[in-house]
């Protein structure tokens, strides 16, 4: 049954494959800032069996949708309506019971604010709050840049490098060893990285000099993660080369690349503008642990 925001005229629905059309072109209007949310919807066509996706309209009109990853632990709201938001925000709440243990909410500032503010009403309290900017860079905007042969997609016998530089990866950005939270989802992550080719490692002298990882790919943006350069081989330019490689071979495929990036990591905002990058959102990741608030 529909959900009714309270006093205004916001009607909450699930949306399915009926309406993957209709959910695409309101994406599509800023298929940049939304990639990652138009590739899983050009996945899925909005049936993924643990996903759930629901949309707010306003007089008939989409004015918001949330994802609600069953599987991933991502909650995904998308839109500017404040009205649309909170109706979302409630909607976010009712279904928490499909979402795993762990979760995070990701997205545009504002509303990533409104669904928190919301999750908080129900004594969930955020155990990492990142406030972080969206950057783009278009074709043909990157400088030039000596060229990184490489650079190159991991492989199965790459992971145990993967596994433990992608735990210091996120030990360091957001307070947590994937290896002691989640040490079977971590490895099965790590597997695919290293099978599915979206993961990318610049080796040298048998040692990681960089990795990046592809999030998603559309004809219109891919979204890169993951960016990281091991401590003791940073500040020599490692992360600016290997960061251009990477755009430069994707963008024969699609026509711009994006990423998020911590407010508080000013290196790494310096090698993205360097590179071309330039805001276009203001961003947020909210991460949450249902058993810290039980």
């Amino acid at each position: 049954m529909p959900h009714h925001a309270e006093s205004t005229a916001v009607i909450v629905e699930r949306a399915g494959y009926p309406e993957m059309l209709e959910v695409f072109g309101w994406l599509d209007r800023d298929p940049v800032v939304n990639a990652y949310l138009v590739a899983l919807v050009l996945r899925d066509g909005l049936a993924a069996p643990r996903d759930e996706y629901w949309v707010a309209r306003r007089r008939g009109e989409l004015a918001g949708l949330v994802c609600l990853g069953g599987s991933s632990g991502a909650v995904l709201p998308a839109g500017d309506d404040p009205a649309a938001l909170a109706a979302l925000a409630g909607c976010v709440a009712e279904r928490l019971s499909i979402l795993p243990r762990q979760f995070q909410v990701v997205g545009p500032r504002a509303a990533v604010a409104t669904v928190v503010a919301r999750l908080r009403n129900a004594g969930l309290a955020p155990r990492l709050e990142l406030p972080q900017t969206y950057m783009a860079v278009e074709r043909g905007a990157l400088p030039s840049f000596e060229r990184l042969a490489e650079l190159r997609p991991a492989r199965p016998e790459d992971y145990d490098l993967v596994h433990r530089t992608g735990a210091e990866l996120r030990a360091e950005e957001l307070e947590e060893d994937p290896r002691l939270a989640d040490p079977e989802n971590y490895a099965r992550r790590v597997e695919e990285e290293c099978c599915q080719g979206y993961t990318h490692l610049w080796l040298a002298d048998g040692a990681l000099r960089f990795r990046a990882s592809l999030s998603a790919l559309t004809a219109d943006a891919v979204q890169i993660s993951g960016v990281f350069v091991p401590p003791e081989h940073r500040n020599r330019g490692h992360a600016h080369r290997g960061l251009a490689e990477l755009c430069a071979r994707l963008f024969a495929r699609t026509r711009a690349a994006c990423l998020f990036v911590n407010d508080s990591n000013a290196p790494a905002i310096a090698v993205y503008l360097r590179l071309g990058f330039r805001p276009c959102a203001r961003w947020a990741s909210v991460f949450f642990d249902a058993a810290r608030n039980g």
